[in-house]
C-alpha cells in the first residue's frame, strides 16, 4: 500500500514530468527517496493556472537504492540547478516548490540563486528527531540498510500509492540527508525571497515543528507564511487537503508573480465580486 520498490522502478511510472506553457515558470522538487509523481497533483494543478511546470527526477532517485547510495547531497543540488536552468531559459520568472527533502533543497536553490521569485515548501525538514540521526556517522559504518517503517500517517490512506520511493536506504544516504539540512539551515537568513510553509500535523515523519524553526530563521525573506494542516500527514500534497495546499500554493505563486492574470472588475451591477476562496 505504500507503494515503496525494491525492484526497478518503471520508468513510466516515476519519470521526469513536463506540464503548461506560458512565461512563468514552477520547478517542483520531490524528496528524499521520492520521485517526481509525489508533486505531479500540484503541477497539474499550477498548469491549469497558466504555469509552465517541471518535475525533474534528482540524482541517484528512481533507479535503486545503490544508485542512491552512490551519491551526495551536491549531487541532488546539482540536478534541481540544472533543471532550473532549464526551465529559466524558457520562462521570465521562476518560482520553486518542494515537498519533503525536495523542500529543503528549493531552500538551498532559494539561498543562492536571488532569481528566484518565491518558494512554496511542503513538510519541510531542516533537522531529523530522535537520537538515531546524532548517531548516524557512527551507525554507518556499522549497519548499511535502514527500512523505513510500513506506518501510514496519512488522513487518505489511498494516497499512498502516489509516494512512489525506495523501501531501503543505506545510512549514508541518511547520513547524506543531514548535511544537506545542515547546509540549509546556515542558509536560511540569507533567502530573500518569499516562502510559503505548510505542514500536516499528523506528521510522523518530519516534525512540524521544523516550519516553525524555519519561519523564524527566515530573518531576510520579504513574506513569510506558515499554514498548519490538522487532518494531513507527511505526504502533504496527495493527503485529505491536498486541493487546499493547490489552491494555496497557487495564490502565493500569483501573489508574488510580476505576470500574474488581473482579477476580473466588478460586475456592472454594482456589486463587488467575492473573493476568492483559499
Amino acid at each position: 500500500m505504500t507503494a515503496r520498490s525494491d525492484a526497478l522502478f518503471g520508468p513510466e511510472v516515476v519519470s521526469p514530468w513536463r506540464l503548461g506553457e506560458g512565461r512563468r515558470g514552477v520547478l517542483l522538487l520531490h524528496g528524499f527517496g521520492g520521485t517526481p509523481p509525489e508533486l505531479r497533483r500540484l503541477g497539474e494543478a499550477l498548469a491549469r493556472s497558466g504555469w509552465r511546470c517541471s518535475g525533474p527526477l534528482l540524482a541517484g532517485h528512481g533507479t535503486t537504492p545503490e544508485e542512491l547510495d552512490r551519491t551526495r547531497w551536491q549531487d541532488w543540488a546539482e540536478s534541481a540547478r540544472s533543471a532550473l536552468a532549464e526551465l529559466r531559459a524558457e520562462c521570465d520568472e521562476v518560482m520553486v516548490a518542494g515537498q519533503s527533502g525536495g523542500a529543503s533543497l528549493a531552500l538551498h536553490l532559494a539561498a543562492n540563486d536571488p532569481g528566484i521569485a518565491a518558494v512554496a515548501c511542503l513538510a519541510t525538514p531542516i533537522w531529523l528527531a530522535g537520537w538515531k540521526p546524532r548517531a548516524l556517522p557512527v551507525f554507518k559504518h556499522l549497519i548499511r540498510w535502514d527500512h523505513p517503517e510500513d506506518d501510514i500517517d496519512l488522513y487518505r490512506l489511498e494516497g499512498a500509492a502516489e509516494l512512489w520511493s525506495y523501501d531501503r536506504r543505506t545510512l549514508s544516504s541518511i547520513h547524506e540527508f543531514t548535511r544537506l539540512l545542515a547546509q540549509v539551515r546556515d542558509e536560511l537568513a540569507s533567502i530573500r525571497a518569499p516562502v510559503l510553509l505548510i505542514h500536516g500535523e499528523r506528521d510522523r515523519v518530519i516534525d512540524p515543528a521544523n516550519s516553525a524553526e524555519i519561519e523564524r530563521r527566515l530573518l531576510c525573506s520579504a513574506a513569510v507564511e506558515r499554514r498548519t494542516l490538522p487532518r494531513s500527514g507527511h505526504g502533504i500534497s496527495v493527503d485529505i487537503d491536498r486541493d487546499l495546499v493547490n489552491r494555496l500554493v497557487a495564490a502565493w505563486f500569483d501573489r508574488f508573480s510580476r505576470g500574474a492574470v488581473a482579477a476580473p472588475p466588478p460586475q456592472a451591477s454594482g456589486l463587488a465580486a467575492s473573493p476568492s476562496s483559499i
